[in-house]
């Protein structure tokens, strides 16, 4: 059979390597895999003698010294790796009839049933309210894990409270009420703990 997937049907290991114009560093994925996880990222930066690994990739995706209303930290997997990033919810009156949803870095349709949630659930009222949201540092995020973030987010923006940057939050909308899961939660939270500390001492 041809078509424009022949060569990755015949090859053991599919990367590709993505480029993010507005930052300076390239994320490597791996699509297809016959000897291990394609769950797994590199993420590089370009410079003069060629590109270099970044050992702490959580700086990158964090703004530092912002405390403002709607940026929230959180944490996404990649394979085995927790990363720390940020949230930022952006939620004003909407000046037309009908109110505006915008997500980057984000599932759109997530979003809005994220919006249907804290309606419903947590009595904000968002009918009548834009969210813009964003995900700092370019990186598109499918993991549940970041729903309680993106709430957190879009809930300080709408009541202009702050979380602070030493909050991390970090769950599944449909489970708002349980813990991380052991081992794995335990071994998830002493990394994050480590990774908190390297954050602050910047």
């Amino acid at each position: 059979m041809a078509g424009p997937k022949s060569l990755e049907h015949i090859v053991d290991t599919v990367l590709y390597l993505e480029t993010e114009t507005n930052h300076g560093y390239r994320i490597l994925r791996a699509t297809k895999n016959r000897f291990g996880s394609i769950n797994e990222i590199g993420i590089f930066e370009m410079t003069s003698g060629g590109f270099k690994e970044i050992t702490n990739p959580s700086l990158i995706f964090i703004e530092p010294n912002q405390n403002l209303a709607g940026s929230i930290i959180s944490c996404i997997m990649e394979g085995t790796r927790p990363f720390l990033i940020e949230v930022q919810a952006l939620v004003s009156k909407t000046v037309f009839g009908y109110p505006q949803r915008k997500a980057s870095g984000f599932d759109l349709n997530r979003l809005q049933v994220l919006i249907a949630v804290l309606t419903k659930r947590a009595g904000l009222n968002l009918t009548n309210q834009d969210v813009i949201l964003n995900v700092v540092g370019g990186l598109k995020i499918s993991d549940p894990g970041l729903d309680l973030a993106v709430c957190s987010a879009i809930a300080s923006s709408l009541l202009n409270q702050t979380a602070g940057n030493k909050t991390l939050v970090l769950g599944k909308a449909a489970k708002l009420n349980k813990g991380l899961k052991k081992p794995k939660g335990l071994a998830l939270l002493k990394r994050l703990f480590r990774l908190m500390i390297m954050l602050q001492k910047k």
